[in-house]
């Protein structure tokens, strides 16, 4: 089928006011003294320090100290006063596709995503490059400083070219990124594929023509490929300060175990690690039942795959013994709530996973419940999902997480996951000047609770509309609704023209044939859930 690449972009931002200067510090080389009402250097509430402000020095946290004590030790260096405000930690986005346009032109709205990445085949392919611009701004202006591209295919054909063009949007808006090579290679209809056949008879003559006619490659190819595409990547962009590099597999049932363990062995010698997503769907978990009866967790450690350089996204289905399997091989996880609960995939069970002692991060993907990337929001959701638990079994009775961890699913828990563990997430001496400052005028009034807190508070309030500056290595990158060295007529042209082209039909055919195909993969992998489901009931 024909496919074509077609530009994207942000949404406008509100300035914020009560900023006392207009100091803009550029690319990052100048110093400056910020001097909130309180600074929160990491994910520890009782750290909080009023009072203090931070000094930033060639891109970096060169100290934090009383703000009188840091002036006058100081005396040339500029002061940004920053009234009502908590400066802390940059957010880090732990799981995101670096597409900023909502999902209704991107895929059939909220649609079962086992439906929706197939039927969105049938689109028109878009550009990455605005696309990864504008979801890095929208980051920008909500507070997060780092974000990990989990490297999902457009369907161009051409699938460095996507990567290559997504890294100009990430540089373009001076976000840090971890780039995922991302690669499969079998499953692609459908899943088994050893289902194909079948699924192919039961399907018009046409509609089959059309799924089995001769494509473009989705990702690199084999698992020689994919490595010979991060060589390259690397070898070219290696060298940008605020980019790293891993790898990612959409989930275990579209890789043979010679992928897998090829592909975890280099991350292993690279030391980049790899993104694998688990279990995001009930369709995920039953093809997973059918496929590897003793189940894919156990395969994968079998493969050596469940290390610490191994992080587990979603694991929406995750069963006890299998929690306790990645607790003891030190495995970290990411849950995106808002997308799972409008994708109709359940509740990630946050509260056995933190009590089993394994680190917990968030990301968007670029799904979040309200269409935007707020995390703050997405934080909310999650500590309140956590409470969810089956009382009918006994309990236990989940509670809400902790302050500690919930900044942890935000920061230090989230580097772990996306491999810049003790180089992200947190604000110390020497440490890349990657922060946020958040206003608390939205934060404080009447119904403020005056038992709580200031950190409870903020957890319990604040949002991205609070956000009033990000920097990035020591570069003001957002700052009063403004994105700084960006072209925001340009950005929103990119998002409007994005929007005319989203919903075109990559090949005229296709239109008539979108419903069938949803019918026919929603009885599929219905088939597969209900006979799972039988299994473990018998078991």
């Amino acid at each position: 089928m024909t496919r074509s690449a077609f530009p994207a972009a942000a949404r406008p931002d509100t300035p914020l006011s009560g900023r006392e200067t207009d100091f803009d510090l550029g690319d990052g080389t100048e110093s400056l003294i910020l001097a909130p009402d309180y600074v929160l250097p990491g994910g520890d509430p009782e750290g909080l320090l009023p009072d203090f402000a931070v000094l930033v020095q060639d891109g970096k946290i060169a100290a934090i100290d009383i703000v009188t004590s840091l002036i006058d030790a100081h005396p040339d260096v500029p002061v940004e006063r920053l009234p009502d405000s908590i400066l802390m930690p940059g957010l880090i986005n732990a799981h995101q596709q670096g597409r900023a346009l909502t999902a209704a032109p991107l895929s059939p709205g909220d649609d079962l995503l086992d439906n929706a990445l197939l039927v969105r085949l049938a689109r028109t392919s878009l550009d990455p490059y605005p696309l990864a611009l504008v979801a890095a701004t929208d980051m920008l202006s909500q507070g997060i400083t780092t974000a990990l591209h989990a490297g999902a295919s457009q369907g161009t054909g051409d699938y460095e070219g996507e990567l290559r063009a997504a890294i100009r949007g990430y540089l373009e808006a001076g976000i840090r990124a971890v780039i995922c090579v991302a690669g499969i290679d079998q499953g692609q209809i459908i899943s088994p594929e050893a289902d194909l056949p079948g699924f192919l008879d039961r399907l018009s003559p046409e509609l089959a023509a059309l799924l089995t006619e001769p494509s473009l490659p989705t990702y690199a190819g084999s698992a020689a490929d994919t490595i010979a595409l991060m060589d390259r990547l690397i070898a070219d962009f290696g060298g940008e300060p605020t980019l790293s590099f891993r790898y990612a597999i959409p989930g275990p049932q579209y890789a043979s175990d010679g992928f897998l363990t090829a592909i975890a062995s280099d991350a292993k010698q690279r030391g980049i690690g790899l993104h694998l997503t688990v279990y995001e769907s009930q369709v995920d978990w039953a093809v997973c039942q059918t496929l590897y009866p003793d189940g894919v967790l156990v395969r994968l450690d079998r493969l050596g795959i469940l290390t610490p350089d191994l992080t587990l996204v979603q694991g929406v289905w995750l069963s006890p013994a299998e929690i306790e399997l990645l607790a003891a091989r030190g495995v970290s996880t990411v849950s995106t709530p808002g997308s799972n609960l409008r994708l109709r995939h359940g509740i990630a069970r946050l509260g056995p996973l933190l009590r089993a002692g394994i680190p917990v991060a968030l990301g968007t993907n670029n799904r979040a419940l309200a269409d935007d990337e707020d995390l703050l929001s997405e934080l909310r959701l999650a500590a309140g999902l956590a409470r969810v638990t089956d009382i009918s079994q006994g309990g236990p009775w989940d509670t809400r997480p902790t302050l500690t961890e919930q900044l942890a699913m935000l920061t230090d828990n989230a580097a772990r996951a996306i491999g810049l563990a003790g180089k992200s997430g947190h604000l110390s001496v020497g440490a890349p000047a990657d922060l946020m400052v958040l206003s608390l005028q939205g934060i404080e009034g009447p119904s403020l609770d005056l038992d709580a807190s200031l950190i409870e508070n903020l957890l319990g309030r604040a949002s991205a509309r609070d956000v009033c500056l990000t920097m990035i290595g020591g570069a003001i990158r957002y700052r009063e609704g403004e994105l700084q060295g960006i072209d925001r007529e340009r950005v929103s042209a990119l998002l409007r023209e994005a929007h005319t082209y989203s919903r075109a039909a990559a090949d005229p055919a296709w239109p008539e044939f979108w419903s069938e195909l949803r019918a026919h993969l929603r009885h599929h992998y219905g088939e597969k859930i209900k006979l799972a489901r039988h299994r473990q009931n018998s078991a």
